[in-house]
């Protein structure tokens, strides 16, 4: 980019005049189809590789069902308890048979047909057996997952497995499994199970605050124990709950005689008991309304605690980063004479947790909570987010917020470790899993989300503004943020852009990937990287992405036609290459509502790009090869020309 063109796009963006912001609805590639079984189909797609298995059952109930306290035996099993469910007809009446056997088994707990009934919540979904704590009332026995300990989904028919166990136990049948795939049964049928199975998952980790969960599916006359977190999904191999009652009969009774945090509970959030004057404060401070259900969060590290509501969980998968953010009141400690929590026997303030030294942090106030599973590499060092940003903060790095304090989350399965399961001699699938820690962050700042800009002068400040935090990251520190997207960049009241999320910012300097997924957000990642999934992540692919943010951001509120096509899920980027080469990102068939130098904007912006993905001028050999061939492979010669003057200026 020429110095002109630098200055040009600078004062454009400075000086845009303001156009009102006439935004609409529609389709865009975060939400999942309309369609339930699309919707299935999808959430198959995107965890395949990640159903760990088949876990020898006894293993399993080792492993992750045995009580810290000594367990009684369980009741005597009868021979013929589910010959009632593997002789059912059909498979809805199979459910209410299942839910008298298992009865005897459910210490404190208790199986409800919820089949029928749908939760009325966010998420329109109804596992057939539901198990709750004996004393909670169901509603005409709704599957409501707020409340839900565990799920178990039937399939009548074997030919709707959704997974597949080796023939027989070799070495050369486990090995013939892990080359083709075949734990994960190919059938669409048996992809749109897992596809429900893994949706029902994601309403019950959506619905509360959780480490882990458990759940059964049971298939004709065989069985599976299913075990849930943020890295993978342990399956257990089959077996056949009819010729085996006291397999079942164990899993259930053990489950039952287990404590809340070893089902799976994260005990660092619990239900608020607030003094009447202080739940009116939180709830104004929150412009929450009294029916809102209000959560005590601690965060390690923080002298006091947090209240707020349940924040919105990601609906597209249950692996991964699972980040939630979300407002919250934060109130200091108090002395002991005048606490600000009921007398409770859980919700004490503890000695430790004096009033914080910074004045700032001795008053009420609301602050913004970041609850995710952060990622660790064996093989780098990877600083938790707060230690990033007090080193962002240390240099005085212009529009980020400050962080607070920040921490790890302790707790049963607050660290997977499905990742140790790698030589596990039943193990039938290529184990490439991502191992996380569960931890929160606290930011002195509460933005709104970049999408509310309420003009298009804020909306590419809001851009501007984060570009520039960027650029003094990348000069000052050499770090790259490597996740640009509209929900990384927030507002302030004054409509001033802050650049958030720097969980996966590394240095420059730093060689080689940290996971196997690659880092970013697919609509806003570059098309070099989306075309080459291996390829290093650099400067110009962050500052690509923060075109397609403000391109993104722009079609989706301020254009009249939106042409919605999702490439793949594991190789794309050629529509966003093709308008970049062409000089006309956006496609000038988009026009928008309202005069706006906008689209200009965009373009100028985007014309250093033309070259990244315009082909090298042909070497002689190339030359003499085109004589022969007819197609030159697009991706085999694309320069990856450094693009940091296009920042200069800014």
């Amino acid at each position: 980019m020429s110095a002109a063109a630098q200055d040009q796009a600078a004062s454009a963006a400075e000086n845009l005049q303001s156009t009102p912001a006439v935004k609409k609805d529609g389709p865009h590639s975060t939400e999942l189809p309309p369609a339930q079984r699309e919707a299935n189909h999808k959430l198959a797609v995107d965890m395949k590789g990640r159903f760990i298995g088949p876990m020898p059952v006894e293993v399993f109930l080792e492993k992750y069902l045995t009580s810290t306290v000594k367990v009684e035996d369980h009741p005597e099993v009868p021979r013929d308890a589910f010959s009632k469910v593997a002789t059912a007809v059909d498979e809805k009446r199979m459910y209410d048979p299942f839910v008298q056997a298992i009865a005897p088994w459910m210490l404190g707990l208790k199986a409800v047909n919820t089949s029928a009934s749908v939760d009325t919540g966010d998420f329109p979904l109804k596992p057939d057996v539901s198990i709750f704590k004996k004393e909670y009332v169901p509603d005409r026995s709704r599957a409501d997952f707020s409340a839900m300990e565990m799920f178990v989904e039937f399939k009548k028919s074997s030919k709707d497995a959704p997974f597949t166990d080796p023939p027989d136990k070799s070495e050369a049948a486990r090995q013939a499994a892990i080359q083709s795939g075949s734990f994960e049964s190919a059938s669409n049928e048996a992809m749109k199970i897992r596809g429900q199975l893994t949706a029902y998952a994601i309403a019950h980790h959506g619905h509360q605050f959780r480490h882990f969960s458990f759940s059964v599916v049971i298939v004709g006359t065989q069985a599976r124990f299913i075990r849930w977190d943020a890295s993978a999904v342990v399956v257990t191999a089959q077996f056949d709950y009819n010729q085996n009652p006291e397999i079942m009969a164990k899993f259930f009774w053990q489950f039952s005689n287990l404590p809340a945090k070893l089902r799976g509970h994260d005990e660092s959030v619990c239900p608020a008991k607030l003094q009447t004057d202080v739940e009116e404060r939180v709830r104004s401070g929150l412009n929450l309304v009294s029916e809102t259900p209000l959560f005590r969060y601690s965060v390690p590290g923080l002298k006091g605690y947090c209240y707020g509501p349940r924040p919105p969980y990601p609906s597209r998968s249950i692996v991964g980063r699972t980040t939630r953010t979300l407002p919250v009141w934060f109130v200091p400690p108090q002395p002991a004479d005048e606490q600000h929590v009921e007398h409770h026997p859980q919700q004490h303030i503890k000695q430790e947790e004096a009033s914080a030294y910074d004045p700032r942090w001795a008053i009420e106030r609301a602050v913004y909570l970041k609850d995710c599973w952060r990622f660790i590499s064996f093989a780098h060092n990877v600083q938790p987010e707060h230690e990033i940003y007090e080193m962002l903060n240390s240099k005085d790095t212009p529009n980020i917020p400050t962080s607070v304090c920040g921490g790890d989350v302790e707790g049963p399965g607050s660290r997977t470790d499905t990742h140790t399961l790698v030589d596990a001699p039943w193990l039938c699938v290529e184990l490439k899993v991502t191992p996380f820690i569960h931890y929160r962050l606290v930011l002195d700042v509460v933005g709104r989300p970049l999408t509310s800009f309420r003009c298009t002068k804020e909306l590419v400040r809001g851009v501007l503004d984060a570009m520039r935090a960027h650029k003094f990251a990348y000069e000052v520190l050499q770090l790259l943020h490597r996740d640009i997207s509209p929900g990384n960049i927030i507002l302030t009241e004054d409509g001033r852009g802050l650049l958030i999320d720097w969980e996966l910012a590394k240095t420059v300097g730093e060689i080689g990937n940290r996971r196997r997924e690659r880092t970013g957000t697919w609509q806003f990642m570059s098309a070099a990287l989306l075309r080459k999934p291996g390829k290093l992540h650099m400067l110009e692919d962050d500052i690509e992405s923060f075109i397609h943010v403000l391109g993104w951001t722009t079609i989706k509120y301020l254009f009249d036609i939106i042409d919605f096509h999702l490439e793949g899920a594991a190789v794309g980027g050629k529509a966003k290459a093709r308008e970049l080469r062409g000089g006309g990102y956006p496609p000038e068939t988009f026009e928008l509502k309202r005069p706006s130098p906008l689209s200009r904007l965009l373009r100028d912006l985007s014309s250093p790009f033309k070259s990244r993905y315009t082909r090298e001028p042909p070497t002689d050999e190339i030359r003499a090869q085109l004589l022969t061939l007819t197609d030159v492979a697009d991706d085999e010669h694309l320069p990856c020309c450094p693009l940091f003057g296009c920042m200069t200026g800014i």
